[in-house]
């Protein structure tokens, strides 16, 4: 049969006058398809790509003609795609190349030729590679297209929409971050009419919305639910976006109701919050029927998904059914390659597992259902392949959930308990593991932590399965395989050009190195103005979205390093071997998790000696709960404000005390007490002690036990005598393992260190100035004093880029702001000194002995419990071997007393900074303490003024490091 005749650019003014009648309801959208397939006399719209390739391939090439014809069959394929995937990525190269080389008209119209295809892509890309290609693409279009112009605002929508898909489906938030405000900026475009700019305005509140999850901002996640509503409020009923954009608010809705239920600290979920009724599914169904198949897919697997979300919070095992069809029938209509498949595929076995746990199924079902959770649950995982799939981590912890439940439901003494058990442990393990690759990924330390926030909280859950099963070694490596990320992230960073070097990538060793050169701090008072003016959420979003290399870099070597024998530094986690060996090269006794209880498995220290050996000793007062910690948390900062000068003509204001300062300090008891009784008694009697020598202990306290000074628990003692742990041990701090095997392996440099030393550069801090002049005059006459005026952050980082000093004191104000872009800095003179400057670059101070933060909250984490990312461990990563630092607010005349005496422990009696630190604590708390000779008589009058019962003066600083 003689095929039907066509006429391309007949075609294409039918679609333009189509398209002028409207494409907002679903049918728009089938009748435009309708017109192009049947103009080409073809059923499907693979059939119609093939029959106009082959006859585009029958022209001549290199003629206006064929040139012409590639760019009008690039210009239907959009509608084509409406149908079903066409995907043939030469096929669409040639047709490129050709339109662009050999089509009619200037510059001008080949840079439509792209923006033409990238809409193609736009539809169906789904491999990164083929996305970056398209993005180049792109980019060479820009210049040919005014700034303004409807043609320029096209291809940017465009270009931001594709990198917004290449984020979402590869893992990089500052992509993601940077294309919804390039999004928000084209809001009112012309380009854009009223119909479209309203999907335009859903598509950004959902996007938004994503952000705000990522972030645990409830107040605006709660806007963006509003502002989906009333775009839907708007919608008529066929629009061909409303089944998605409500999926999407259901989705939204879920997340707010679990954002509130945290907070208020409540386990169980309101349904009533997730909004009004439920669609009834046979009208949702009607309103899908309307799409091309392509849509058809989509909101299918949309209304699926978010369908389930409501049905597993209300606990509605029909609910669940339902939208399990829906999920089959998006499935039914895609290639198990495609990604959409994947993600399909995920719900599917989540939700029947969710199945297997619901009151509403019979008994003997739930069996089958879990059975059948796991078969989907493992054959998505084979297709998604490995940890650089953004999904691997959910996939992996929803199996590994699967398995512990369906081995906790064999009968006592069955064979399938263990094995079930066993997997469960293996493929959490591999879950949690991946959490690294999604944090390596991100670009600047805020990402990374949003990515990182997670995986302490599942490094728990999988820790706890392996102590259950009395799995130590797995309990480790589970523990270091969530904690610390953003840590681990900079220390990878900082080594990449190396690596790549060793593997002959050179090029993409240069590309590193120029990315991270050129990455810029935003000012931090412009960032605090446009807070004041604009809100919180308005100036995250203008802070840099990117610190250095960008995902799309990172991604690409990542790619490089992961199938080359650096995939192990990348995420592997060291073993019990690995961490004896370095608790024997510090000297350390043994290396601690403090692991708080909860499922059903008592609190545990998990102990790993300095022979390799792992051992769980149970503490069952060990809880985040417990009434002295959560008091302790409730009162808030401790600590006084900084004192000022003696006056001779007037007498001494009285120092400012908060309103709670006796409140804090009998909390802070009350939390020793607690330390000592529920851990550190124990857990000192297990520890090995050498003779002569008390023992040498490295604690990695998990989530908020970060917050407890364990060196301060209070013991009991002879005939009710107090003592406290440093009084018996020497207690050291560290965020990981795997910083602990790192640190072990920077060797000291064997000579005495120059010293910089910064004292009150704010001059605020009176005594913090009189003791960096004592520190600098009686032990570091040879190095260098820098004040008011020239402490500033710049003359800081010069003279330890050029290897100026090996020792740095820093007596200043510490400040910490819980999740912003500088999360934690310090105040200089004129300026600050970020963390995030510290390890987010490639520059690293390998010479750096020794760093002394006597300054407030430098061990106090700006990102997280469990990411441990605070000046102290973000100068551990630049480089420096040991590092004081302090856990809240210090008092300005104790702390300069005992920095003193620190240092006239490490320079006078030759102790290493652990030590030194533990002699002058224990010096504070001895009423018989002298001054050393030598002391300035300043710091001499105030010996006898230091109240020994008093932790707040003393307790607040910690080591880290050798």
């Amino acid at each position: 049969m003689q095929a039907k005749p066509y006429d391309l650019q007949a075609l294409l003014y039918e679609i333009k006058r189509a398209s002028s009648l409207g494409m907002t309801d679903a049918q728009d959208l089938a009748r435009i398809t309708g017109v192009v397939l049947d103009h080409l006399g073809c059923a499907t719209a693979d059939e119609a790509w093939d029959r106009l390739y082959t006859d585009w391939k029958d022209l001549p090439r290199g003629t206006v003609m064929s040139g012409l014809r590639a760019g009008q069959i690039l210009s239907v394929l959009p509608m084509l795609r409406f149908h079903q995937p066409v995907n043939d990525q030469q096929k669409l190269d040639e047709l490129l190349h050709e339109a662009n080389a050999h089509g009619p008209g200037g510059e001008h119209r080949r840079a439509l030729v792209q923006v033409l295809g990238s809409t193609a892509g736009l539809q169906r890309l789904e491999d990164p590679a083929d996305m970056e290609a398209e993005l180049a693409r792109l980019d060479q279009a820009r210049s040919a297209l005014p700034l303004g112009s409807p043609e320029r605002d096209g291809l940017e929508a465009n270009h931001a929409g594709l990198r917004a898909h290449l984020a979402q489906i590869g893992g990089g938030e500052d992509d993601f971050d940077s294309a919804v405000e390039d999004l928000a900026r084209l809001r009112d475009s012309p380009v854009f009419d009223q119909g479209t700019r309203l999907a335009f305005d859903a598509q950004l509140a959902v996007f938004r919305a994503h952000q705000a999850v990522r972030r645990e901002d409830e107040g605006a996640l709660a806007r963006h639910v509003r502002e989906l509503e009333t775009v839907v409020a708007q919608l008529s009923p066929d629009h061909m976006d409303r089944v998605g954009i409500e999926s999407n608010l259901d989705v939204a809705r879920g997340n707010l109701e679990i954002l509130r239920a945290r907070r208020e600290g409540r386990l169980d979920r309101d349904p009533s919050a997730m909004g009004s009724d439920v669609a009834d599914i046979h009208e949702v169904r009607r309103q899908i029927a309307l799409l091309p198949r392509e849509g058809q897919a989509d909101q299918l697997g949309e209304a699926g998904v978010s369908r389930a979300a409501r049905a597993m919070l209300a606990g509605d095992a029909r609910g669940v059914v339902e939208s399990m069809e829906l999920v089959q029938d998006a499935l039914d209509l895609l290639e198990p390659d495609d990604e959409r498949w994947i993600r399909n595929a995920y719900k599917l076995g989540v939700s029947h597992c969710a199945l297997a746990g619901m009151a509403g199924v019979p008994r003997v079902d739930r069996p089958g259902h879990l059975d059948q959770g796991i078969s989907w649950l493992r054959h998505t995982a084979r297709l998604a392949g490995g940890p650089d799939h953004p999904m691997w981590n959910a996939l992996g912890m929803a199996l590994a959930s699967a398995h512990r439940h369906r081995g906790d439901n064999q009968l006592p003494g069955s064979r399938a308990k263990p094995l079930n058990h066993a997997e469960s442990r293996r493929v959490g393990l591999d879950a949690v593991r991946a959490a690294a690759w999604s944090v390596l990924l991100q670009s600047g330390t805020a990402h990374a932590a949003e990515m990182g926030r997670r995986a302490g909280e599942q490094a728990l859950d999988v820790a706890r399965w392996c102590l259950a099963d009395g799995a130590h070694d797995d309990a480790v490596r589970a523990l270091d395989a969530g904690r610390g990320l953003v840590l681990h992230a900079a220390t990878v960073a900082a080594s990449v050009p190396d690596m790549l070097g060793a593997l002959g990538q050179n090029g993409l060793a240069d590309e590193w190195r120029r990315a991270a050169g050129a990455s810029a701090a935003p000012d931090p008072d412009a960032v605090r103005g446009m807070e004041a003016a604009q809100g919180m959420e308005a100036a995250l979003a203008a802070e840099p979205v990117a610190s250095g290399p960008s995902s799309r870099l990172r991604r690409r070597v990542l790619q490089a390093l992961a199938a080359s024998p650096y995939r192990q530094k990348l995420l592997g986690v060291p073993t019990t071997a690995e961490i004896g060996q370095a608790l024997r090269t510090m000297g350390r006794t043994a290396l601690v998790y403090l692991v708080p209880g909860g499922d059903g498995v008592p609190g545990t220290a998990l102990i790993v000696s300095a022979d390799g050996t792992a051992k769980a000793l149970r503490l069952p007062r060990l809880t985040l709960t417990a009434e002295p910690l959560a008091q302790y948390r409730s009162v808030g900062a401790l600590g006084r404000t900084a004192g000022g000068p003696p006056a001779a003509t007037a007498p001494r204001p009285p120092e400012p005390q908060r309103p709670s300062a006796s409140a804090s300090r009998a909390a802070l008891e009350r939390l020793c007490d607690w330390a000592g009784t529920a851990v550190m008694e124990p857990l000192l009697k297990e520890l090995p002690r050498g003779l002569g020598r008390a023992p040498s202990v490295v604690l990695v306290p998990m989530a908020e036990l970060g917050v407890v000074p364990w060196h301060a628990a209070r013991l009991s003692g002879r005939r009710g005598a107090r003592r406290y742990a440093c009084q018996e041990a020497e207690v050291s701090y560290l965020p990981s393992a795997r910083l602990l095997c790192e640190v072990a392996t920077r060797p000291s440099t064997g000579v005495p260190p120059k010293a910089l030393v910064v004292g009150n550069p704010t001059r605020d801090l009176y005594h913090a100035g009189e003791e960096a002049g004592a520190v600098f005059r009686t032990f570091y006459p040879d190095g260098e004093l820098l004040g008011p005026g020239t402490a500033t952050p710049a003359a800081v980082t010069d003279r330890l880029e050029r290897r100026e000093a090996g020792l740095l004191h820093l007596a200043c104000h510490g400040v910490v702001e819980q999740g912003r872009r500088h999360s934690t800095y310090l105040l200089l003179s004129g300026g600050q000194l970020a963390a995030e400057e510290l390890t987010e670059g490639t520059a690293r101070y390998r010479h750096l002995e020794l760093v002394v933060l006597a300054a407030c909250s430098t061990s106090v984490s700006g990102h997280g419990y469990d990411e441990a990312y605070s000046l102290s461990t973000a100068f551990l990563v630049a480089g420096a071997r040991s590092v004081l630092g302090s856990l809240w607010t210090v008092p300005d005349e104790a702390t300069s007393v005992l920095m003193y005496m620190t240092h006239h422990y490490m320079r006078r009696e030759g102790h290493p900074p652990g030590q030194a630190l533990r002699n002058a604590q224990l010096w504070m708390l001895d009423d018989r303490r002298r001054p050393p000779a030598g002391m300035p008589a300043d710091l001499v009058a105030r010996v006898p003024l230091i109240d020994a019962a008093d932790p707040v003066g003393w307790a607040g600083f910690t080591h880290l490091g050798w």
